[in-house]
């Protein structure tokens, strides 16, 4: 269950050593002149809505298990790609939350928020940074890209977004060769943004590029296609939500909309606030809002409170940081409970941690809990819960 503590210390196991061939070092003429990472990359757009039902990978009858339970569980995460003991520790203590016997009592899937992987050689680090990592974790993985998935390294990593696309993205029927090999199960996601369609949950991932501190989802690099789909997916999810069917819904990106407590400067990356503007456009134009937003790449947990108001309804929603998958921590930024200057975002707690987070969305609630790993020990650090009727935290 959330935040509960394994019994006994994780098992951590040396990671697999295998030896693959380095990809292409052949750098495509149109990203020859190009500074390769700033201000985004243009990528290859998917086609179609870009819907996952999760119907499709559980079959009628572990859906029939979750829904009759009143309650939908996953894990989220990220910033973890790197191979270290902390990443593993990580790993092991999510997979003790598994329910193998009764699978809708613990997590039925996790979300990772990107920075799947770090360094160079990309498509040659997944077994062992990801495959060897998380083969104890017994579930299938969603992910979005972070800007490290989708940077360009000229001889190593020539084409942005392979390796995250070669893995999590194969065509529909086909699995990727290294999954194959350890027998591990891909989502054959539609491309670095999708909408999840489950239980008690819609989740919305955004893919926002390679630059290192600032995220985007439209310019004039990228494109403005990711927006249009985000304002067309978010109208999809109003037009269907009734009092009688009120999904939660939760956005996940990787460059945090809110970051280092508002502080110019210090450890970790800045806030975003281009980029929460072109959200803020899509939700505006369809009428909604998130009961969540979750996001990583600055190294630790980070809480804010966003006030903002709908159709006369005031709503208090939950921004998060949990860049806590494996990399070495940051230091939090200082103090907390501050608000922000036009007063509508509270940064409410941190904490310097490795780590996860639990989400439960029910018909009522959504329930979001922060367990940090502590010498391989998951430690409850905060609770979070949304009561979806009110629009309230409580």
């Amino acid at each position: 269950m959330p935040g509960k503590k394994p019994q006994g210390p994780a098992k951590l196991r040396p990671a697999r050593k295998l030896q693959f061939p380095s990809v292409s070092t052949h750098l495509p003429s149109h990203r020859a002149s190009q500074d390769y990472n700033a201000l985004g990359i243009a990528f290859d757009d998917p086609a179609g809505d870009c819907v996952m039902d999760l119907a499709t990978f559980f079959g009628a009858q572990a859906i029939s298990r979750i829904t009759n339970s009143g309650q939908i569980i996953f894990h989220s995460m990220g910033d973890s790609g790197v191979k270290s003991a902390e990443q593993e520790a990580v790993a092991e203590v999510m997979a003790a939350d598994i329910d193998n016997a009764d699978h809708q009592l613990g997590p039925s899937f996790m979300v990772h928020l990107g920075d799947v992987l770090y360094g160079a050689n990309k498509e040659a680090s997944y077994p062992d940074k990801f495959y060897g990592i998380y083969d104890h974790y017994d579930r299938l993985i969603f992910a979005i890209p972070g800007n490290h998935d989708g940077e360009v390294k000229p001889t190593t990593d020539p084409i942005t977004l392979a390796a995250f696309k070669e893995n999590f993205c194969a065509p529909a029927g086909t699995q990727p060769p290294e999954a194959t090999k350890t027998g591990v199960l891909m989502p054959n996601q539609p491309g670095p943004y999708w909408h999840l369609q489950a239980p008690f949950i819609d989740i919305v991932g955004l893919y926002s590029n390679a630059d290192e501190n600032v995220g985007i989802i439209n310019n004039t690099i990228v494109g403005p296609k990711q927006k249009a789909w985000l304002q067309s997916r978010l109208q999809a999810i109003a037009s269907v939500r009734t009092t009688k069917n009120r999904k939660a819904l939760v956005i996940v990106v990787h460059h945090p909309p809110y970051a280092r407590g508002f502080n110019q400067s210090g450890y970790g990356h800045p806030s975003n606030p281009e980029m929460l503007k072109d959200i803020d456009d899509c939700c505006n134009a369809a009428g909604i809002l998130p009961d969540a937003v979750l996001a990583g790449h600055t190294h630790n947990y980070q809480h804010y409170v966003r006030t903002q108001s709908l159709k006369g309804a005031a709503w208090t929603i939950p921004y998060l940081i949990v860049g806590t998958g494996g990399i070495s921590v940051q230091t939090i930024p200082a103090p907390t409970g501050v608000k922000n200057a036009t007063g509508d975002v509270l940064y409410y707690s941190a904490f310097q941690d490795y780590g996860y987070l639990t989400v439960t969305a029910s018909a009522s609630q959504l329930k979001l809990v922060f367990t940090a790993v502590v010498a391989a020990h998951g430690v409850l650090r905060e609770q979070i819960i949304v009561d979806l009727a009110s629009h309230q935290i409580v």
